[in-house]
Protein backbone atom coordinates (compact mmCIF):
# COMPACT_ATOMS: atom_id res chain seq x y z
CA UNK A 1 0.00 0.00 0.00
CA UNK A 2 1.70 3.15 -1.10
CA UNK A 3 0.48 6.33 0.41
CA UNK A 4 1.60 9.54 -0.96
CA UNK A 5 1.95 12.23 1.31
CA UNK A 6 2.14 15.88 0.10
CA UNK A 7 3.49 18.96 2.24
CA UNK A 8 2.61 22.81 1.64
CA UNK A 9 4.63 24.73 3.35
CA UNK A 10 2.03 27.96 4.39
CA UNK A 11 2.22 31.13 1.99
CA UNK A 12 4.01 34.04 3.55
CA UNK A 13 2.78 38.04 2.76
CA UNK A 14 3.84 41.41 3.46
CA UNK A 15 1.99 42.62 6.53
CA UNK A 16 2.31 46.51 7.29
CA UNK A 17 1.76 48.04 10.89
CA UNK A 18 1.43 51.30 11.04
CA UNK A 19 1.89 53.25 13.98
CA UNK A 20 3.53 56.46 15.97
CA UNK A 21 6.07 56.82 19.08
CA UNK A 22 6.37 59.87 21.84
CA UNK A 23 10.03 60.12 22.76
CA UNK A 24 9.62 62.77 25.76
CA UNK A 25 13.67 63.58 25.52
CA UNK A 26 13.46 65.10 21.98
CA UNK A 27 12.05 68.40 20.79
CA UNK A 28 10.08 68.91 17.82
CA UNK A 29 11.86 71.65 15.29
CA UNK A 30 10.47 72.93 12.21
CA UNK A 31 13.65 71.04 10.41
CA UNK A 32 11.89 67.71 11.19
CA UNK A 33 9.38 68.66 8.67
CA UNK A 34 11.26 68.29 5.64
CA UNK A 35 12.03 64.96 5.00
CA UNK A 36 14.90 65.43 2.87
CA UNK A 37 17.07 67.79 6.19
CA UNK A 38 20.00 66.10 7.73
CA UNK A 39 18.06 66.31 10.89
CA UNK A 40 14.86 64.35 9.66
CA UNK A 41 17.31 61.97 8.47
CA UNK A 42 19.22 61.31 12.00
CA UNK A 43 16.76 61.69 13.19
CA UNK A 44 14.77 58.75 11.09
CA UNK A 45 17.01 56.39 11.00
CA UNK A 46 18.38 56.07 15.42
CA UNK A 47 14.33 55.50 15.68
CA UNK A 48 14.58 53.26 12.75
CA UNK A 49 17.46 51.22 13.87
CA UNK A 50 15.72 51.36 17.39
CA UNK A 51 12.12 49.56 16.23
CA UNK A 52 14.71 47.13 13.76
CA UNK A 53 16.70 46.48 17.45
CA UNK A 54 13.15 45.73 19.36
CA UNK A 55 11.52 43.44 16.71
CA UNK A 56 14.90 41.58 15.66
CA UNK A 57 15.06 40.32 19.42
CA UNK A 58 11.73 39.57 19.91
CA UNK A 59 9.58 36.52 18.66
CA UNK A 60 8.55 38.78 15.77
CA UNK A 61 12.16 38.57 14.77
CA UNK A 62 11.94 35.68 11.99
CA UNK A 63 9.15 37.92 10.43
CA UNK A 64 10.68 41.22 10.51
CA UNK A 65 11.79 43.11 7.37
CA UNK A 66 12.45 46.97 8.19
CA UNK A 67 11.16 50.15 9.40
CA UNK A 68 10.37 53.19 7.92
CA UNK A 69 9.83 56.95 9.86
CA UNK A 70 7.65 58.67 7.96
CA UNK A 71 6.81 62.00 9.71
CA UNK A 72 7.46 64.02 12.88
CA UNK A 73 5.10 66.21 14.65
CA UNK A 74 4.66 67.49 18.32
CA UNK A 75 4.05 65.43 20.78
CA UNK A 76 2.16 66.09 24.48
CA UNK A 77 5.32 65.77 26.12
CA UNK A 78 8.01 65.39 23.28
CA UNK A 79 8.57 64.06 19.66
CA UNK A 80 6.06 62.05 17.66
CA UNK A 81 7.58 59.83 15.20
CA UNK A 82 4.97 57.78 12.41
CA UNK A 83 6.35 55.15 10.83
CA UNK A 84 5.33 51.42 9.27
CA UNK A 85 6.88 48.37 9.72
CA UNK A 86 7.28 45.71 7.04
CA UNK A 87 7.06 41.62 8.05
CA UNK A 88 6.85 38.69 5.27
CA UNK A 89 4.75 36.46 7.66
CA UNK A 90 2.32 33.28 7.24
Amino acid sequence: FLCPFFFSAPAFSFIYIGGSVEIPNLTYTNDLNDPKSQKFLLQAEAIQNYLAESYESSFLGKYYLKSVVAAFSEGESGLRAYYWNTFWAP
